[in-house]
């Protein structure tokens, strides 16, 4: 049993353990925090975002590469 947890760094995982007012905070070895579930479903909504928004620039630049003789898919 653990009797003091803020600041406890496992031994074997090498992971820390902080508690706030909020919530508990787990941090990584390399000193970078462990993110939220909620935390990890904006990141991936935003990465999707930005896949759509590169693949819909990439479908309005296709018809001025084929304007020029370049075919987009041969690139």
């Amino acid at each position: 049993m653990i009797d003091q947890m803020v600041g406890w760094v496992s031994p074997r995982l090498g992971v820390r353990f902080d508690l706030t007012e909020e919530e508990l905070q787990i941090y990584r070895p390399d000193g970078d925090r462990f993110l939220t579930f909620l935390e990890l479903d904006q990141q991936r909504q935003q990465e999707r975002q930005r896949a759509e928004q590169a693949e819909t620039e990439l479908e309005a630049l296709r018809p001025l590469l084929q304007e020029r003789g370049i075919n987009p898919d041969q690139l």
